[in-house]
């Protein structure tokens, strides 16, 4: 008898990966692809605030074979309904999986079922289609007497493996548990990552004797301007006009990155302080920062990597699919710390005749390094051109600074 995995689960919408040689399952209007892929900060509106059920279904694929697509049948009924059923009382879902890799270690499908009466739900889960139970297997599998039990991080509230409906309570979206997802992780680190970063601008503006104070309230006020450059960089990206819910939408690092900059050299320019020593100062403590801050989106399922069945991937979620994925957060995580280590030595042992060279060049290898970690990402490239326009660009930038400096150095 087939066996079928349910936890208590929320979910943030991600794309799953790359589509299989097989034809979707089917085209009902409750089926999903396992599309959806998120930048940073998904819609509040509808990704929060939302009150609904959201049930996990969990298995295995096979270890040998090709990719395939699973399609999981949801369906619940509100308990305690007192009179006559209303359409809000019911719900059924197909969810559709593709492009799953065999061999790829368990799986956790997530959707959020909306439109629903508050209350108490009796949910079940089943695959849809004959034929899958010999492509997947129950996940956790039975084990014999001293068999260690393979283990998955995180967790979620795991049920007892049954054929029966397990009982579930609507809850808002944001806050509710899901498994490979830690709530509220990205805005906690975010935040420590940005403490990090005027932590140490601190020291090194004190060490270079410019005005900290000063600095710092530029500093702040340009962040500010960060954020809204940070929102201007996802809408120019998005395919059509943002018309819903734009306030609360994805944030995107580069547009950040630039607007702060551009506000910082304005605000250092009115109060007289040192435009390049300022930006080179700052260069090592943003990467800081992020290297503190990236980990963020991988807790909690944005910037998801691609699905691999590689033993150096590491299990994560998108917050719709848990599954062995390429950890480009953390690689970006790594990225930054190089950047920034870099960055750091130079600012204390060499210090450029080039007041902002650290600055560009710093910015330059990071632009550079992510278009080799972007194409691991699960969303998909918004144009053709742009990555190895940037490749050019950021290559072009980094090798002139550094020619330059050197030239400067030996006058």
């Amino acid at each position: 008898m087939r066996r079928r995995r349910l936890t208590r689960a929320a979910a943030a919408t991600i794309r799953t990966g790359a589509k299989p040689p097989v034809a979707p399952a089917s085209a009902s209007p409750n089926a999903s692809t396992g599309s959806g892929a998120q930048e940073c900060g998904a819609t509040l509106e509808k990704g929060v605030l939302a009150e609904g059920l959201t049930p996990s279904y969990w298995f295995e694929p096979v270890e040998r074979g090709k990719p395939f697509v699973a399609s999981i049948r949801f369906s619940g009924s509100r308990a305690g309904v007192v009179g006559k059923p209303q359409p809000r009382d019911h719900f059924e879902k197909l969810e559709t999986v593709e492009g799953i890799l065999p061999g790829s270690g368990p799986i956790s499908v997530t959707p959020q079922i909306r439109d629903v009466n508050p209350g108490e739900w009796m949910v079940r889960a089943e695959l849809s289609r004959k034929g899958q139970e010999r492509l997947v297997r129950p996940y956790p599998r039975q084990t014999g007497p001293g068999e260690a039990r393979s283990m998955l991080w995180p967790r979620g509230i795991p049920t007892s493996p049954s054929d029966l409906p397990i009982r579930l309570k609507t809850s808002i979206l944001g806050f509710a548990s899901r498994p490979g997802v830690i709530t509220g992780a990205w805005p906690a680190l975010v935040l420590s990552g940005f403490a990090v970063t005027l932590a140490v601008q601190a020291v090194l503006l004190s060490r270079m004797h410019i005005d900290v104070t000063s600095s710092l309230l530029v500093m702040l006020v340009a962040s500010l301007a960060g954020l809204v450059g940070a929102k201007l960089w996802f809408v120019a990206q998005q395919p059509r006009p943002v018309q819903r819910g734009l306030p609360t939408q994805g944030l995107c690092i580069q547009g950040f990155l630039l607007g702060t900059g551009i506000t910082a050299a304005a605000g250092l320019a009115l109060l007289h302080l040192p435009i390049g020593e300022f930006l080179d100062a700052t260069t090592p403590a943003v990467f800081f920062g992020m290297v503190v801050g990236r980990p963020g989106c991988f807790l909690t399922g944005c910037c998801a990597g691609r699905p691999t069945a590689s033993r150096w991937g590491i299990w994560s979620s998108d917050g719709r699919i848990g599954v062995r994925r390429v950890p480009t957060q953390l690689l970006e995580s790594l990225l930054s710390l190089g950047i920034g280590s870099a960055a750091l030595l130079l600012v204390l042992l060499v210090r450029p005749a080039v007041p902002g060279a650290i600055f560009a060049a710093g910015l330059a290898s990071y632009a550079l390094g992510r278009q080799f970690l972007l194409p691991l990402r699960v969303e998909p490239r918004k144009s053709s051109l742009g990555r190895p326009f940037t490749i050019v660009a950021a290559s072009g930038v980094l090798i002139a600074d550094v020619v330059y400096w050197l030239a400067t150095s030996l006058r």
